[in-house]
């Protein structure tokens, strides 16, 4: 006898490929929570919660063994839904269950995407989203317990649209992926990365008048339902659709070759790096926004701002530095618009992670466009050209420059040493050490009661010490990083529905803590991942060993590690273990937390077990 359960639609089981009856809605509330959790046991307590809404009967226990039992008989396999203190579990087997073959389809094809094979991310993406049938147990009553669980269901749904139709874009399907995401943005009209797979695919079938509509269109939404303004990458597409930026052009796989034409020269391949002049002359005041909420970093900027304001040798500058998501670019960007009186000649601001692994050239003719030096067709032809131009350019004005998310030295050394009469501010992950002349600022995580005041400020809604208590717990399972707890704290603010101790509820589950922090185009994933493939670029002789070891450190949920530990992880030296552990430290994806000690924390962790899968799977 073979069974087959769905949930993602109306609730459904199939027995020898017939569908049976399930019984009354409360068993099927039953049903669903299992199937939820299956294969592991769910708490008397769980189940009460679910299948009565508020103030269950005294009966409740005894109602659920009578639903367990009509369940078995509905089944036809006794067997399957197994009493096991503290509750119940349902044995469901591989191939049986629609939610899982979801989850695997979908983690395989964000696996191909990710390794440069859009067409199988297509047909993996398309299969997982076929076994949709409709609203996940669609037919079932939602519980305040239940509730959480399929909305965060209905989340993975739409991540997946997301990256469906980033492989599609890969593909060059632009025109046929734009009826569809107008159709989707329907009913998910404040995901900022379908907007921005939008505009992209529009301005490739070359109406870039239609993608900046959509912009509107699109801030229009965030505005009037969120109260929020487009986040920074969706914001940037806009400004590089405006500026007809020639990255946006099609991928490198599907360009068509001339090989009849000559080779450009020198300063007409450079052109190709800097984006195209606006219609109006560049501003100085170039800064973007500062978040609107902005807490728990009250000394550090106070610190920052005297750091850059304060008298000091030219050539000095500033370094913000500090792992994935502890808010170095709001932080800085805070500061540099509250020292902007000290800067009379303007700010110019350059947001470096668009062309990370490219050299200061490429900086300098950033910021020489940004000055309006020089004219598009008249860009330098090497890197002392645009040095000189940069000191001509810049030479009695007191400029604030900044530098954000440098990824390494060479990127900014030459401008540094153009920067006579300018003050440069810089954001990186790595400590940028072999830079002279800097004054380093490590940035890490809030402290846990400013963690849970911004959660609480950004879900907008007053609480009881209870809900604040959550909030707190939301905060621990959000390793109290500014991004995690920006996009928990929207999410909130979203889904009304939501308290903090259902969220975090949800949250604790390891399985789903990443695709719950996600919002928009923002994600703890996103953050952590060039980190990663800086590793996988093996451009250092220890990457191949500090993939190893981090992958291990995810596997074997190992939170901290020192040389010794990381040698029997690896199964060598302990010098090629200190090596690795060097490594991992260098690109902040571990931290130290002692004499010869490093911790990983929560979400990094969990970011390592999905890539050693990952790794495992191909």
């Amino acid at each position: 006898m073979s069974l087959r359960f769905s949930i993602l639609g109306p609730v459904q089981v199939r027995r020898d490929g017939r569908k049976i009856p399930l019984g009354s809605p409360k068993q099927r509330v039953l049903l669903t929570v299992l199937l939820l959790e299956a294969n592991r046991t769910v708490s008397l307590e769980r189940l009460v919660d679910a299948v009565w809404d508020a103030d269950p009967p005294r009966s409740a226990v005894a109602n659920l063994r009578t639903y367990a039992n009509r369940l078995r008989d509905v089944l036809g396999a006794p067997e399957r839904l197994v009493a096991r203190p503290p509750g119940y579990l349902l044995d469901v087997g591989p191939g049986e269950l629609d939610l899982t073959e979801f989850t695997e389809a979908v983690r395989r094809g964000r696996e191909a995407l990710s390794c440069g094979d859009p067409a199988t991310a297509l047909r993996r993406l398309s299969a997982a989203l076929s076994l949709w049938r409709g609203a996940p147990a669609e037919d079932v009553p939602r519980s305040a317990a239940l509730g959480p669980r399929l909305d965060a269901l209905e989340e993975q749904r739409a991540l997946a649209l997301e990256t469906l139709a980033e492989a599609r874009i890969a593909l060059g399907e632009h025109a046929e992926v734009i009826v569809e995401l107008r159709e989707i943005l329907g009913g998910h009209a404040t995901r900022e990365r379908l907007w921005g797979h939008l505009m992209l695919a529009l301005y490739r079938t070359g109406d870039a008048a239609a993608a900046l509509a959509a912009y509107a269109q699109a801030r229009a939404v965030l505005r009037g339902e969120l109260g929020v303004e487009p986040g920074p990458e969706l914001a940037s597409l806009y400004q590089a659709i405006l500026q007809r930026d020639p990255t946006l052009g099609e991928p490198a796989h599907l360009a068509e070759p001339s090989p009849a034409a000559p080779a450009a020269p020198r300063a007409a391949r450079t052109a190709r790096l800097v984006p195209a002049p606006p219609t109006e002359a560049p501003s100085l005041s170039a800064l973007p926004v500062p978040p609107p909420r902005f807490l728990g970093r009250d000394g550090e900027l106070k610190d920052l701002v005297a750091r850059i304001t304060a008298p000091a040798p030219p050539g000095t500058s500033v370094a913000v530095h500090g792992p994935a998501g502890t808010g170095k670019s709001a932080l800085a960007i805070h500061a540099a618009h509250l020292a902007a009186d000290a800067f009379p000649g303007g700010t110019l601001y350059v947001d470096l992670r668009s062309c990370a692994g490219l050299g200061a050239f490429e900086t300098l003719t950033r910021l020489l466009a940004a000055l309006g030096v020089p004219a598009y067709e008249d860009v330098p032809a090497s890197e002392s050209e645009a040095v000189q131009r940069f000191i001509a350019a810049t030479t009695g004005r007191r400029l604030l420059v900044l530098l954000d998310n440098v990824t390494e030295e060479r990127q900014v050394r030459p401008l540094l040493d153009a920067s006579r009469e300018c003050r440069v501010l810089i954001t990186s992950r790595r400590v940028l050490a072999a830079l002279d002349h800097i004054e380093h600022v490590p940035l890490g995580p809030l402290e846990h009661s400013a963690a849970a005041e911004l959660l609480i400020r950004l879900r907008g809604r007053k609480g009881s010490r209870v809900q604040s208590e959550h909030a707190g717990w939301v905060a621990e399972l959000c390793d109290h990083l500014p991004l995690a707890l920006y996009i928990a704290g929207k999410r909130l603010a979203v889904r009304q529905e939501w308290s903090p101790a259902a969220f975090a509820t949800m949250l604790a589950d390891e399985r789903h803590r990443l695709d719950l922090l996600t919002y928009g185009d923002l994600s703890i994933r996103g953050a952590l991942r060039p980190d990663y493939e800086a590793l996988l670029r093996g451009e250092v002789a220890s990457d191949g060993n500090a993939v190893a070891l981090l992958h291990r450190l995810g596997t074997g949920k190992i939170t901290e590690c020192d040389r010794a530990a990381a040698a029997w992880l690896l199964g060598c030296d302990p010098y090629t273990a200190s090596a690795a552990l060097g490594r991992l430290a260098d690109i902040r994806l571990i931290e130290p937390s002692g004499e010869g000690l490093y911790r990983i924390n929560g979400l990094t962790r969990l970011f390592a077990l999905e890539m050693a899968r990952t790794s495992a799977a191909g």
